[in-house]
Formats: structure tokens, sequence, C-alpha cells
């Protein structure tokens, strides 16, 4: 179980350097990149150990399976899934993987359940659901398509594990991890290369660049040499276990390195699966599961009179301090296109709601660091998407802005402001004299995906 330890707290940082490349590369790339890495550390491995990848055709196509259903796409839809979601809040739907997994190996290994294993796969399922609601209170309108690609890849990966324990049990646990990642890398990279094609480009810093490094070096290369070694000694079930001690490890670094919001609802949820899994594996006696379920339950009701930032409703959270959103008139050169270092167009109001744009300016995703020029701007509005921009707020109220990004809304600093906060949408702008999340929020609502073609 010691390798179960060292592999959560591996994977457990993975959320974090997945949150942070996935801002400068699209997911496939991401995906792409870590298991390249991770099969490079592999193939020095084996190479250092005079051990050579086997030739039997049978084999490659078991690795082809698991490099597409243990690598390829599930790396691609958590990365996908964070640009909607925090790190935090996917790392625990990710903890449903030892669910998908019993249910795979009852499918089919022809593994029966009991009736106690019925419940608890029936409870861990309930508490994906519990946080999985937090979605809901993201600023972002595809935070749903966040929580879902977050759990299809659980789905996958509780696949993977009983494809192993069937298929690659007899082969040594770097071999099959090395042949997987050679095939997940063949199997992504055209999606990689199209998606990044079509998105631009690469947007890397130093943070970015070692995010991605120590993703694919130590989150997928060291990782699943320890990952395939618990397989082999302790079997698919017990090692799927890592999943609900990864999310300890995840919420921790995503609240504290990334300023995320920590909502009791996310316990609550991540603690009913943790629950729900101890039953399904036969850990725990039912009444004193039953205690700490109305234990929990007291909790949900406590965590839903709280807000997102810990205060209890009611207290001073920035209401009123928007005014009511306002249509203008469209920019009679709202057709013409700017080109990339082509001089900046003036525009009728500042910051603008239409007019001249750059093409492909929905490229720019998420938090950004600074000032998006007004071209982009408007490009980004003409296809649908929102900016919240800020200046002058406290460290704590530019938090409460940026973890809001994701999905439809980008959110970045603007100094030129002529207030706090200004969210713009195509033709529609909200002005706020400070940081009113439900106003934002309500703004979002009512103009995502509204664009140029719409109007």
């Amino acid at each position: 179980m010691r390798r179960v330890v060292i592999l959560a707290f591996i994977w457990g940082w993975s959320f974090l350097f997945i949150k942070v490349a996935v801002a400068g590369m699209s997911p496939a790339l991401v995906a792409f990149s870590r298991i390249a890495l991770g099969m490079a550390v592999m193939l020095v491995v084996l190479r250092v150990r005079g051990t050579r990848l086997p030739r039997d055709l049978t084999m490659w196509r078991h690795f082809a399976v698991m490099g597409l259903a243990y690598s390829a796409v599930p790396f691609t839809l958590l990365a996908w899934g964070e640009q909607h979601i925090t790190s935090a809040l996917t790392s625990v739907l990710n903890a449903s993987t030892p669910l998908f997994a019993a249910m795979a190996a009852a499918i089919g290994l022809g593994e029966r359940l009991k009736r106690g294993q019925l419940a608890g796969l029936a409870l861990g399922f309930v508490g994906v659901s519990v946080a999985a609601g937090l979605g809901g209170k993201d600023l972002t309108s595809s935070s749903g398509a966040g929580v879902a690609a977050a759990i299809v890849a659980s789905v996958f990966y509780g696949f993977s594990f009983v494809y192993a324990r069937h298929n690659l049990t007899g082969v040594s646990p770097l071999v099959a991890a090395c042949g997987q990642l050679v095939m997940g890398a063949v199997i992504i990279a055209p999606v990689a290369l199209v998606t990044t094609i079509s998105r631009g480009g690469v947007d890397l810093d130093v943070h970015r660049v070692v995010s991605i490094t120590i993703l694919g070096v130590m989150g997928t290369g060291v990782a699943y040499m320890i990952n395939y070694q618990s397989i082999a000694e302790i079997g698919a079930t017990r090692a799927s276990l890592v999943t609900y001690l990864v999310p300890i490890v995840a919420v921790t670094v995503g609240v504290v390195f990334l300023s995320e919001p920590f909502h009791l609802q996310l316990l609550v949820g991540g603690a009913l699966t943790v629950f729900g899994i101890a039953l399904l594996q036969e850990r725990v006696r039912v009444r004193p599961l039953l205690a700490a379920m109305l234990a929990l339950a007291a909790m949900a009701g406590l965590g839903a009179c709280v807000d997102d930032t810990g205060g209890a409703v009611g207290s001073e959270s920035g209401a009123g301090k928007c005014a009511k959103p306002v249509t203008e008139p469209l920019a009679p050169d709202s057709l013409k296109h700017v080109l990339p270092g082509a001089p900046e167009p003036a525009y009728p109001t500042d910051p603008p709601t239409s007019g001249p744009h750059q093409p492909g300016a929905v490229n720019v995703v998420g938090a950004l660091t600074n000032p998006v020029p007004r071209p982009v701007q408007v490009g980004v509005l003409e296809e649908g998407g929102i900016i919240v921009q800020y200046k002058g707020l406290t460290a704590t109220d530019q938090a409460r802005i940026v973890r809001q990004a994701g999905g439809d809304v980008r959110v970045a600093p603007n100094p030129a402001l002529p207030a706090p906060v200004v969210a713009t949408a195509w033709r529609h702008k909200l002005v706020c004299q400070g940081v009113d999340i439900d106003a934002l929020k309500s703004f979002v609502r009512a103009y995502a995906g509204k664009s140029l073609t719409s109007h």
C-alpha cells in the first residue's frame, strides 16, 4: 500500500499542473505532451534494464486499447474539463474511478456484487452527484460540460483497470506501461496537432513548461511504473483505491496554490464517494456508515447556507454594486477584420462591445495575466464569449474574479477601465463598482453564446 500512497501524492499534484498547462495549450496537446514525456522516461528505464518491448501483435493491440482508454482519452478529457471547472472539483469527480472499475469488473469479469456492495455503489454515485452539483455555482455557463468530461474520464479509467487485469497481468509492469504510452502517443498525436493549429499555436511561459514537464515525467512516467506494479501485486480493485486518496492532496493543493474556493458540499460529496467505495470494498460496517451519512447530511444542510466566499448568506457580498446591463449600438465596421500586428482601430466605446475584430481571438481562454488588446476583446465577443475585466481590486476580490474564468468566460486585468469591474458581451456591457458575483453570473447566463450571427 506504500506505492498507493506515493501514487496518490504524485497524482494529487497533477491536477494543479494540468490546470496551469492547459491555460497555454490545447487539451489534446497537454495529453500528448505528458504521454510523450512519460514514454521517454519509460524507454530510458527499459534500456537501462536491458528489457525489450514485445513483438507480438496481439500484445500491441492490448497496448493500443490501454493507450486510448487509460491515457489519450482521459488525459484529454481532464485537461478540457479543467478549463471549465476547478482542479479540486475535477479531482473529487475523478475519485469515482473505483465505482466504474467495480461495474466494469461485474460486467466484464463476471464478479458478482453483494447487496452491501450494491448499496456502496449507489452511495458512491450519490456522492459524485453532490460534488457535481457544485458545477452550477461556477460563473462559467459550461461547467456542466466540465463535470461531464471529468466523469467520463473516470469511466475510461475504471474500464482500463479491469482491462489491464484481464489482459496484461502476465506482462512486466514496466513493459506494459511503456507499451501503452507508446500507443497512446501515436493515437493522440494527430489530434494534438490539429487542435493546436486551430487554436493558433501555444502560449508557453516558465510555469507552464515546468508544469507539463513534471506532469509528464513524474505524473505519467514514474507514476505509471508505480501503478502497474500495484495492479500486479495487489489487484486492480485495490490499486484503484488510489483515486480516493488523490482528492485529499488535490483539493489542498488547489485551495492553497490556486486560490480555488473550498465548498462544504465538495467535502460532503467527496466523503460520500469515499464511504461508498469503502462499503463497496467491504471495509466498513453498515451502522457506523449510517451515522457518518447523517453527519454528512447535516453538514450538507449547513453548506447550503454558505456562499462562495465562505461567509453566511446575507453577509456583504457585493450585491448592488453593478448597474443594470446596457445594450450598446452595433459599430458600423463590425464586419472588418484586424490582422495581428496591425494598428489598433478606434472604437466608439471602451471597453468595446462590437467593432473591428481579430479572427481566431476565441483561442484566448481562461484567466489571463495581461490586458487583452481591444481587437482581440471584440474577437472573443464576436464568437459569443464573455470578457470580465478588472482593476484596483484587493487580493481577495481579485482571486474571486479570477477563479470564475473558464468556458465562455475570460478574465483579464485592464488598468484603463472606467470602473473596477466591467463585463462585456457582444453589444452588451455590465459596469460594476465592486465584485458582485451574482450579477456577473446573471450577465453570463443572459449573453454567453450570443454573437454577431445571433443578433
